[in-house]
Formats: C-alpha cells, sequence, structure tokens
C-alpha cells in the first residue's frame, strides 16, 4: 500500500503545484495538496459571533473557521504518513495539533526568513521534523537546513533577452534601475517585470526594459521567460540570508546569474564564471562573464540541487 503525504501550502504564484508533482513524481506516495483558503462568512449570524467573541472573550473565532476550512475536504478518521507544511503561521494552533494527530510525521519547512516572519517562532514546537532554507535560521532555532531548489531542466540557446528579472515591486526598485541602466549602457537586451501589489502605490516612470504589470505570473510562466535568456538577476530582500529559488532555477536551466547575494559564494556550486555577485561599488558588469558560455556543473553537484534530491532529504527517503 502506498504511503500518504498531506502537503498544505499557500497558493503563492502556483508554487504549490510544484512542490506537488515532485512528492508526486519522487516520493512514491499518494499526494493530497491543501491549498489555503481565504475565508468568508457563511453567514451573518457567524459573524456576530465572532465579534461577541472577539470582544467578551478575546477570542477570533474567524481565525478559527478558517484554519478549519483547509481541511473539510479530508474524511474523518484519515491517517497520513507525512504531513509536509509550508508557512504554518497561516494556521491555528488548533490546526497545528490537528495535524499531529492524523500524521506519523509532521514537517514543516520554512521557505522565508524569520525575522521577515517572526510568527515561524511560535509554531516550530508543533512539528516532528523542521527545515529552513535560511542557514543562520537553522543554526538560531536549532533547524535543519536544506536549500531551495530547480524544477525544470533546459539548455536553450536560442534567446532572445541577454538578461531577465521578475519580482515584486518593493524597496528593491532602485537597485533594479541601477542594474538595468548598467546593462542598457553595456547593450544588451533587457526585460524586467515589476508586480505591484498594492495598486494604490504611485509607480514610478520606469526605463524602457521594465514594465509593470496588473496581474502576477505563475512560476511556469516565469520559467519560460527564464528559458528565453542567458543572464538571470536576482535581487535578495534587506533581511534575506537564504538564497531564493531564482538562484537554482538558473542552475537547473543553465543560465549565468547576477545576484546581490554575496552568501552564494559560500556555496559548493559558486563558480564565479557562471555568477557574478553584484555589489554597491559595482560600475560594470565584466564583458568576459556577459559573453562567456555557461560551465556546466559537476553531476554529483548538479543533482544535489534538484527537486528528487529536495524531496528524498525533506521526507528522509
Amino acid at each position: 500500500m502506498k504511503k500518504k503525504i498531506l502537503f498544505l501550502c499557500p497558493s503563492h504564484f502556483d508554487l504549490y503545484k510544484i512542490f506537488q508533482k515532485g512528492f508526486e513524481e519522487y516520493s512514491g506516495c499518494e499526494v493530497t495538496t491543501v491549498v489555503y483558503k481565504k475565508y468568508k462568512y457563511r453567514s451573518f449570524k457567524d459573524r456576530i459571533k465572532n465579534i461577541f467573541s472577539k470582544v467578551f472573550l478575546g477570542k477570533n473565532l474567524k481565525k478559527i473557521w478558517a484554519s478549519q476550512a483547509n481541511f473539510e475536504g479530508i474524511p474523518e478518521g484519515t491517517k497520513f504518513d507525512y504531513a509536509v507544511t509550508i508557512c504554518p503561521e497561516l494556521l491555528h494552533p488548533f490546526s497545528l495539533n490537528y495535524l499531529k494527530k492524523i500524521a506519523d510525521m509532521s514537517i514543516v519547512y520554512y521557505w522565508d526568513g524569520f525575522d521577515h516572519f517572526p510568527a515561524y517562532r511560535d509554531t516550530i514546537k508543533y512539528f516532528d521534523k523542521c527545515f529552513s532554507f535560511d542557514p543562520v535560521d537553522s543554526k538560531t532555532y536549532d533547524l535543519n537546513f536544506i536549500t531551495n531548489f530547480y524544477f525544470a531542466e533546459d539548455r536553450n540557446t536560442n534567446t532572445s533577452t541577454d538578461f531577465f528579472f521578475l519580482s515584486s515591486y518593493d524597496s528593491r526598485y532602485p537597485v533594479i534601475e541601477k542594474i538595468v541602466s548598467m546593462m542598457e549602457k553595456q547593450g544588451k537586451k533587457i526585460k524586467v517585470l515589476q508586480y505591484s501589489k498594492d495598486k494604490k502605490v504611485a509607480l514610478p516612470t520606469p526605463l524602457s526594459a521594465i514594465e509593470f504589470i496588473e496581474h502576477p505570473i505563475s512560476f511556469e510562466e516565469t520559467t519560460k521567460f527564464m528559458k528565453d535568456t542567458r543572464i538571470i538577476l536576482d535581487i535578495q530582500k534587506d533581511i534575506q540570508r537564504g538564497l531564493t529559488f531564482r538562484v537554482f532555477e538558473a542552475m537547473g536551466l543553465g543560465k549565468k546569474l547576477i545576484t546581490t547575494n554575496p552568501d552564494i559564494a559560500e556555496y559548493d556550486f559558486y563558480n564565479p564564471n557562471n555568477i557574478f555577485i553584484w555589489r554597491e561599488d559595482t560600475e560594470a558588469i565584466p564583458e568576459n562573464f556577459l559573453n562567456s558560455p555557461y560551465e556546466e556543473l559537476p553531476d554529483e553537484i548538479y543533482k544535489k540541487y534538484s527537486i528528487e534530491s529536495w524531496v528524498k532529504k525533506i521526507l528522509h527517503l
């Protein structure tokens, strides 16, 4: 009989589909996926009941109901061998305890930093095994360190752009502008997409290579853009130390990478021919980096960062 995995994840950019496919292909388990729902009151009576509960009991029933709603599709009495959770801070403690009851092994993957999401700290106690992509958080909170991974492999050399970047519009924008301006002066073809979550924010007048988009783009769509470029840009957030998915997507697709994260030099896959570390005092991207071909990694290092390796390490297979 196949073992069973319950996988819980938010819907951000459809990334849950990548994880789900990885579990299905490499774990040998039957996978049930729960994508966190946006909760709406079922009746006016429930709304009034929650108001009274918050005022007189100090308890927000809506948060409890919203968390419980994620499990409505799971038949009562169902047991799982593993429950793998991402973004556990979105679940009420009632649900986190419930996971331990219905799964033999409860696992969490923190794909963002604890400085960014302090609520992570309160969730560690609910899991049997805890993993983090951040090496500093892993040491600080005694977690298992594991990087992100690549999930697409391609070696397309017939590309239409030299340089591609996609992110939400945030405090990183001035750095993006500076790098884009630098690359334009060096005569490179550039495509940058910026998505603004807050529609009330006044957007700047972009450079010709920068386009503001109204809707987020899924990881699968983003991969198509990255296949069509020679170089991928990765700009870390101010309080981020772990390596983003962009780093590993570039690896899987055999693309060069320009990154603002200096910690990348500490990893075994770092190759200055493939990865350029952009610093505040950078005045130009070296032409020998821009024009030389990508150097393939040793096979054992390359496979180490695949989604297959990630799944097997998380589940201890």
